[in-house]
């Protein structure tokens, strides 16, 4: 298996990816204090890379202006840490396009670049891989989540895209059921694989062939530190750990207004100052107070224990 991490050029690999939100004021504006906040919220809690304009950050409501700003503040604080720059326009021939746009004021080059499977074909990945490096001049991670692009593609047809693929490093695995393609694409492909959906799989995910998890949840703590466990073989305590965080993970990924449920949550938390999002991304409803009340002082909650795993 190719190390992603190194060919990302962190020495101590990353392990857990921060999904980077992105914060509005009370008026629906871009927040930069609150998106610096969150940034070292994620990597106070155990996250060693972030991914800038994934789905949790609401990309398709955002300008171009605005995405270039979260890009460049978002590098700002990362103090060095590898940064992969989502793009995820459905037509690859946008992706040139927008990544110019995204980097134009960024302090340093990103490390990767992630897109969507656009394309059912083998054929038709791998041109999206291609045409993605060139345009970013970067590595390229690919995100197979059909509940986001509405494509779906064999993980036949996908391993045989990635072999062909040399500019692909890595692929995010949210098809599901995620153990079974990850253990078909850790078998026949030489591309690191990265667990997602907030974390709620990762031990299943590990054992199959995942060795780095996406965190989009507010129980980022829990999943670095049970990625960690697991990757060492303890799988027991890291399925425990992921327990005490399952029925927060379960209700912040339901399909609907969970984007908004991770807002608020982080609010409570004093992280950001809103849970404010822009259509037609679903508000936070006075409905759902009574369930989040129940991890108002969870989210910050003490570390678990991982002794001897670092950060």
């Amino acid at each position: 298996m190719i190390n992603a991490q190194r060919a990302l050029g962190h020495e101590t690999g990353v392990v857990a990816w921060g999904m980077v939100p992105t914060p509005f004021d009370c008026d629906g504006r871009l927040d930069a204090p609150s998106l610096r906040r969150i940034v070292r919220h994620l990597l106070d809690n155990g996250c060693d890379g972030l991914i800038a304009l994934g789905v949790i950050a609401e990309p398709l409501t955002l300008t171009a202006a605005e995405k270039s700003e979260i890009l460049e503040t978002i590098e700002s604080v990362a103090g060095g840490v590898p940064v992969v720059a989502s793009v995820l326009a459905l037509e690859s021939g946008s992706f040139g396009t927008e990544f110019a746009t995204l980097t134009a004021k960024a302090r340093r080059s990103v490390s990767a670049v992630m897109i969507p499977v656009t394309a059912s074909s083998a054929e038709g990945v791998r041109a999206s891989v291609a045409t993605a490096h060139e345009a970013a001049g970067v590595p390229v991670i690919v995100q197979d989540l059909p509940r986001f692009s509405g494509v779906e593609i064999s993980p036949h047809h996908l391993a045989a895209a990635l072999n062909e693929s040399p500019e692909c490093i890595a692929v995010k695995c949210e098809a599901m059921p995620t153990y079974e393609r990850i253990e078909y694409l850790d078998r026949n492909t030489r591309v690191e694989l990265i667990s997602g959906f907030g974390g709620l799989g990762v031990v299943d995910d590990v054992i199959a062939g995942a060795s780095a998890v996406a965190i989009g949840t507010t129980a980022t703590r829990e999943v670095a530190t049970a990625i960690r466990l697991a990757l060492v073989g303890r799988y027991h305590e890291a399925a425990a750990v992921v327990g005490r965080a399952a029925t927060r993970i379960h209700y912040e990924t339901q399909t609907g207004p969970n984007i908004a449920i991770r807002k608020h949550h982080w609010m409570q938390a004093g992280i950001i100052e809103t849970d404010v999002v822009r259509p037609p991304t679903r508000r936070f409803e006075p409905a759902l107070r009574k369930h989040a009340a129940l991890y108002s002082c969870i989210v910050a909650g003490p570390d678990p224990d991982a002794s001897g795993l670092g950060p």
